[in-house]
């Protein structure tokens, strides 16, 4: 019965882990987000307004819709497989974190990042 119990538990564990990285949260607006939203993962589609990049090869990407802008933040990791222009839209997936004192998502994985157009 502990063989079984074990069994059952570790294979819902496998099944939570591989949803979890396959469900991706309702797109929002970027009014939407806010300090509620802290910690959370968002997803949400604009257009790249600025774009700024660190010494280290990280990245800032300012992201605007039609309700407004927010900062994305690209780690060397996530940046260096992106060459983002102006007005380029995408879809982005990230938490979302405080950086002085400004709400921004961070995005930790290539994966977070779709090019609409």
């Amino acid at each position: 019965m502990l063989h079984l119990s074990l069994i059952i538990s570790i294979s819902g564990l496998l099944i939570l882990t591989f949803a979890n990285e396959n469900l991706k949260p309702p797109l929002s607006e970027i009014n939407q987000i806010n300090a509620n939203s802290l910690g959370k993962n968002v997803h949400i589609r604009g257009n790249i307004s600025k774009i700024h990049e660190f010494k280290g090869g990280s990245m800032l990407l300012v992201l605007s819709d039609s309700t407004g802008r927010i900062d994305v933040y690209l780690p060397y990791n996530v940046a260096k497989e992106l060459e983002p222009v102006n007005s380029t839209e995408l879809e982005i997936i990230g938490s979302v974190e405080i950086y002085r004192g400004k709400l921004e998502i961070l995005v930790e994985d290539i994966n977070g990042i779709l090019t609409i157009r």
